[in-house]
């Protein structure tokens, strides 16, 4: 699954260079060259929301509706785009998480996908102000718990 595997070691006291300045391992890695290496951004996406966000799971079996009340779990949330910001040809939406690494959804959405989206969701937006609106309210449930909570239903086959 990996193609690259990165152990590393800091040791527990920082060692020190000549003039006495401690320095760590991390701080000289350069994590820009691991980061071209995410298989996200192979097609020319790039990278416009990278966060955990607290999600409320929940469970459905097949026909029935889901159940009321789920876990709370943090999910890391990235929202990438293909084309420019003005003008995105597509979204690609991906959950996992750092508990569960077989936990991982991924939606691709375009002009046509959205508007599947929209006559089932009843949104009111357009596509092009979709992802703006989609970031705000991800940014609102990590700063206004209390008020604001995505959901995720995942079904009995592994779908969500």
């Amino acid at each position: 699954f990996f193609s690259h595997l990165f152990l590393m070691y800091e040791p527990t006291h920082s060692p020190s260079v000549p003039d006495g300045t401690s320095y760590s391992i991390m701080s000289s890695m350069d994590f820009k060259s691991i980061e071209e290496m995410d298989p996200s951004l192979a097609d020319g996406h790039r990278v416009m929301y990278d966060r955990e966000v607290p999600f409320e799971l929940r469970t459905q079996e097949s026909s029935q509706k889901p159940h009321d009340v789920g876990t709370l779990e943090a999910v890391k949330v990235k929202v990438l785009c293909l084309g420019e910001e003005n003008s995105i040809l597509s979204l690609r939406i991906e959950l996992s998480s750092e508990s569960d690494l077989f936990f991982h959804f991924c939606c691709n959405i375009n002009q046509n996908g959205f508007r599947q989206l929209q006559d089932e969701q009843k949104l009111m937006c357009e596509f092009k102000g979709f992802a703006s609106i989609l970031l705000k309210m991800l940014n609102r449930c990590i700063k206004e718990p209390q008020s604001f909570l995505a959901v995720l239903i995942l079904t009995s086959d592994g779908h969500a």
